[in-house]
């Protein structure tokens, strides 16, 4: 649960005043490659050890940039979000330097049986999500929408090592230090309801940042004034 909101509900706010909508909002997934056969191969103790240290990482690579992680699932796939609960104008740029540390700390951990360095898929999407806490028990504050749906396929449609990102993050981040390529038109499944669905031709772009500068050491860019 973000912080800000356990503050509300500590201070005695009602969780339904929780929910809300956001018209612009990061949300990227990052899937560990290969980890499904990994774990056909590996025990439980070297399973939960691998995907443990992974997650530790990204974790602190997430409070680092003061964003939202919102689950990780049970196929290694990590979830972050920029924008929400708390508003930040640069959203897409945090997002995106955070799913660059994210490919860079992968390489440097290993497949426990294999030996081999373990490697990541990210897609990242910008649109509107609808969010609020969801459960009695045990609350998780979730985000809803297609811009959710669109950011996991980005993921799907991805490559190992690679950003994929789709035209609004393209629009966004350009001119602000990431390097853009144009990858072509891709079929996915785009949603105009909750009930209607259809495979689209959309543009999609792979991003990285310019060499220039460092992941880690190098400030988030301010948004241009006007």
């Amino acid at each position: 649960m973000p912080r800000s909101i356990a503050i509300r509900l500590k201070n005695g706010e009602d969780p339904i005043n929780t929910c809300e909508s956001f018209d612009s909002v990061s949300v990227m997934f990052c899937y560990l490659v290969g980890f499904t056969e990994m774990c056909a191969r590996a025990s439980a103790l070297q399973i939960v050890e691998c995907i443990n240290n992974v997650f530790i990482f990204f974790d602190d690579i997430v409070d680092r940039y003061k964003l939202f992680k919102v689950e990780t699932l049970g196929d290694a796939v990590y979830m972050v979000a920029g924008g929400v609960p708390d508003r930040q104008p640069d959203h897409a740029q945090r997002v995106a330097r955070l799913a660059l540390e994210f490919l860079e700390k992968a390489r440097t951990l290993k497949d426990p049986l294999s030996g081999n360095n373990l490697k990541a898929r990210i897609g990242m999407h910008i649109g509107s999500v609808a969010s609020g806490l969801v459960g009695r028990r045990t609350p998780q504050y979730c985000l809803f929408g297609d811009t959710v749906n669109t950011a996991s396929r980005m993921q799907s449609y991805s490559e190992a090592g690679r950003i994929h990102i789709s035209q609004p993050c393209k629009d966004s981040l350009q001119g602000k230090g990431f390097i853009i390529k144009y990858r072509g038109f891709v079929h996915v499944k785009v949603s105009f309801s909750l009930l209607l669905s259809t495979s689209s031709q959309v543009r999609l772009y792979f991003t990285s940042e310019n060499s220039s500068k460092t992941l880690i050491d190098s400030p988030l860019p301010k948004l241009d004034s006007n």
